[in-house]
Order: structure tokens, then C-alpha cells, then sequence
């Protein structure tokens, strides 16, 4: 594995290379695994918010989704596309990118949102214990998501850390026996992921759960959002390569699922192909780290479900809510979702 003089080195080439293709080409933001099989890949860059006019915005609270979109009209063709490469109202914007490394392909969104309150999750149901399994395609349309991608709790009987969806705790409940908890406490955490108040991802790190849980209790109703899988891919703007854990899934050539910031509102959503997919071999962990890490604007990225479970939620064709990622259409039922809503709403 890279050591960290070595990370340094290679991110200080990247920037190098990607800042004289951006002057070259007058592009910024080229995707770029310097060394690595297959060509440099173009990213598509993102896409400001249009005026707002003839319309209004709607509001949308920690607990209610307007449910107003998408907008048939507003989503984005070339000539001659079936499916739309974008979307954009004044509320959001959606541009879908796809590219090829390690002999894989990957598809992304980027995504810029008007208001914090924009990027949200969605469960199939209302307890951990109970929640039924559902495409995730399925989950977006019921709350008219306009892009979404797979969570985490599909994995949940390996997944011990705190569970804190649209403001409501779902792990610890405060049901659980003093001794219990306090035991839970005192076990080992992984990294977790805070999406706040603000729109922010906030990767939390501790030794132990209840390390993570007392730093959840301080920032109290500005973690909106809690998700406990992982890794952290990329902190501060820095890769984190060499994690050592779930040696089976992080050394093995397989589908990967990311979220990542990229700036105040802005988001890049990022999914690799695997061995099942026609044409694909897959990425193991570090693979898809440095994938990540060429998008030189990438601040935050945290690991979601991968495997089959990995899914990208936009329009495809006519069908609003479709998976567009992998190319053997194989889709894992899942409990959840992080999604994009709109709030946008034109005069009719």
C-alpha cells in the first residue's frame, strides 16, 4: 500500500497533471488515474442553478418531503439520447457522467442543491427490526427523489454503530438494558458518517461506539442524518488508503458505492461496476479511492453498500426512477436510501 510520503507524491502529480489538462483543454475538474489502465476520462463539471422565476420554492422540512418532482421539462437530452444526461430547475441540478479505469467502468452524478434540507434519506419502513426489502429504484419513486443512491442497512446485522435517520434515532432506541448499552458503548467503532443541518458530510472517528455516540449527543439535532459503514474514502481533501478491515471485501475486485461533498451544496455521487457486469473486473478498495480522489474538487467521500447492492437512481428512457449503473440489470433489494428531492415548484 501507498505510505503517506508516497500519497503525498502521488496526489502532488495528480494535481500537476489535472491543472495542465484543465489549461490545455480549458476544462477543470478532468478525471484523471495517472498511470493507471484505460484513458483519462472527462468529468462532466457541475451545473449552477438556473434563475428562479415562474415558480416558487417549496418548503421542505426534516420530517416531510414536498414529493413535488421531478419535472418532465426540466430534464436535459442531447440529440438523439433516449435517457436524459441531467436535470436542472432552480432547486437543483443533476449531470451524469461515466467513465472507464482498471478495465472498469463507473458511472456518477454530480449534483448542486439549493437547500440543506434537500439531501435526505428514506427507509422501507418504520423499525430496524421489521423493515422490509425493497428495490431502491421503488423507494425514490415514492418520494419523487430526482437522483438517489443505495444506503447502508441492508448490511445492518453487521452494523452495530448508531442508526439517526431524518432526525429520528433508530440505534440506541434507549429500550436497551443499561448493561447492554454500556457494553455496546465500549465496542469498537468504524467511521461514521453525519450528514448535518447545514448539508454537510461529516465523517466521525472514535475507538469506540460510545466515542461516536457522545460526539452524535454534542452536535444534538444538527445530525440530521447517521450512517455507520464506511470507510471514510477521503477526509479533509486527503485519501485514506491501506484500510486493513473486512479483508475479504476491501482486497477483492468488486461493485462500489460512494458519497462524496465536493462543496457548500454540492455532491458527487459515484458507483464502479464489478465482475458480474459485462466488460468489467471491478475495483478493489484503494482502486476506487484513487478513482475518487482524480475528481480533484472531492473534499469528503465515505463507502456505502457495495456488492450488488450498489445502485444509482435517475431516468432512464421513460421511467423516472430506474437503476443506470452496472450492465446486467441485476438489482439487491435494500432498506434504505440517501436521495435528492426537489423543491422547486413552476407556475402552471
Amino acid at each position: 500500500m501507498p505510505g503517506e510520503a508516497g500519497n503525498c507524491m502521488k496526489k502532488g502529480l495528480r494535481r500537476v497533471l489535472s491543472l495542465a489538462l484543465a489549461v490545455f483543454t480549458g476544462t477543470a475538474g478532468m478525471a484523471v488515474v495517472p498511470g493507471k489502465p484505460g484513458r483519462a476520462e472527462e468529468s462532466v463539471p457541475v451545473m449552477e442553478l438556473p434563475e428562479a422565476r415562474d415558480g416558487e420554492y417549496a418548503i421542505l422540512t426534516v420530517e416531510e418531503d414536498a414529493g413535488i418532482g421531478p419535472h418532465e421539462e426540466n430534464y436535459l437530452f442531447e440529440a438523439g439520447e433516449k435517457s436524459p444526461h441531467g436535470y436542472a430547475d432552480p432547486s437543483i441540478t443533476v449531470n451524469i457522467g461515466r467513465g472507464r479505469v482498471y478495465s472498469t467502468d463507473y458511472v456518477y452524478a454530480r449534483v448542486k442543491i439549493a437547500f440543506p434540507s434537500q439531501i435526505r434519506t428514506m427507509t422501507s419502513g418504520t423499525g430496524l427490526a421489521k423493515m422490509p426489502d425493497v428495490m431502491a429504484h421503488l423507494l425514490a419513486k415514492r418520494v419523487k427523489a430526482v437522483v438517489a443512491v443505495s444506503g447502508v442497512l441492508l448490511a445492518d446485522n453487521d452494523i452495530r454503530g448508531p442508526v439517526k435517520l431524518q432526525g429520528k434515532a433508530y440505534r440506541p432506541d434507549g429500550k436497551t438494558s443499561e448493561s447492554k448499552t454500556q457494553k455496546w458503548r465500549e465496542s469498537g467503532a468504524m467511521d461514521t458518517l453525519v450528514i448535518d443541518d447545514e448539508g454537510n458530510l461529516r465523517i466521525l472517528e472514535g475507538e469506540t461506539w460510545g466515542s461516536i455516540q457522545d460526539q452524535i449527543d454534542e452536535m444534538g439535532d444538527s445530525a440530521v442524518n447517521v450512517l455507520a459503514f464506511g470507510p471514510a474514502l477521503i477526509v479533509d481533501g486527503e485519501p485514506r488508503y491501506g484500510y486493513t478491515n473486512r479483508q475479504k471485501s476491501t482486497h477483492r475486485h468488486a461493485q462500489r458505492m460512494a458519497i462524496c461533498q465536493t462543496g457548500p451544496l454540492e455532491y458527487l455521487l459515484i458507483t464502479s461496476a464489478g465482475p458480474e457486469d459485462a466488460g468489467s473486473e471491478g475495483l478493489k478498495l484503494d482502486q476506487f479511492i484513487e478513482l475518487i480522489d482524480s475528481f480533484s474538487d472531492v473534499k469528503t467521500a465515505y463507502n456505502l453498500d457495495g456488492g450488488s447492492s450498489s445502485t444509482l437512481v435517475f431516468r432512464k428512457g421513460s421511467a423516472y426512477w430506474a437503476k443506470i449503473n452496472g450492465s446486467t440489470g441485476k438489482k439487491r433489494q435494500l432498506k434504505d436510501i440517501i436521495y435528492f428531492a426537489d423543491a422547486w415548484l413552476p407556475e402552471e
